[in-house]
């Protein structure tokens, strides 16, 4: 590998770190929601998908929101010949890929906020850092 290869490929590498979301992104996104009101989220993220309230009158609200991998399949084309003895052909080709398997789960996140005389006092994300730390409070 020359060092002209090595640098390109560090710096990819470099930049996709950056573009990642980590563990820290999330917490800040969750960090933005304390002390909002329901309104406020209400109105960001719409209704929420389950509720309950406990015993000691705190509101919990559980927000859920799923993103599904698009199956990819590609279009190929081939030009190949073949020589045998005195004689040849050629022939072209198209191929068409279909996705093989089970499809992936989708990516999820989870918020849970806990809401105590209409402010959000507790919260539980469970989800990819790459999904959640899109929720941050505009």
């Amino acid at each position: 590998m020359t060092t002209r290869t090595l640098a390109a490929v560090t710096l990819a590498l470099a930049l996709g770190a950056c573009a990642s979301a980590t563990v820290e992104d999330v917490n800040k996104a969750r960090d933005s929601w304390q002390g909002a009101s329901y309104e406020d989220v209400l109105r960001v993220w719409g209704a929420p998908a389950r509720s309950t309230t406990t015993a000691d009158g705190r509101y919990w609200y559980t927000w859920v929101t799923e993103s599904y991998a698009q199956p990819s399949s590609s279009v190929g084309i081939g030009v190949g010949g073949v020589r045998i003895g005195g004689g040849g052909a050629t022939g072209v080709g198209v191929g068409v890929g279909m996705p093989v398997g089970s499809p992936e789960p989708p990516a999820r996140c989870e918020r849970t906020l806990v809401f105590d005389q209409g402010r959000v006092v507790d919260q539980s994300w469970v989800g990819p850092p790459s999904m959640c730390a899109d929720f941050k409070r505009p």
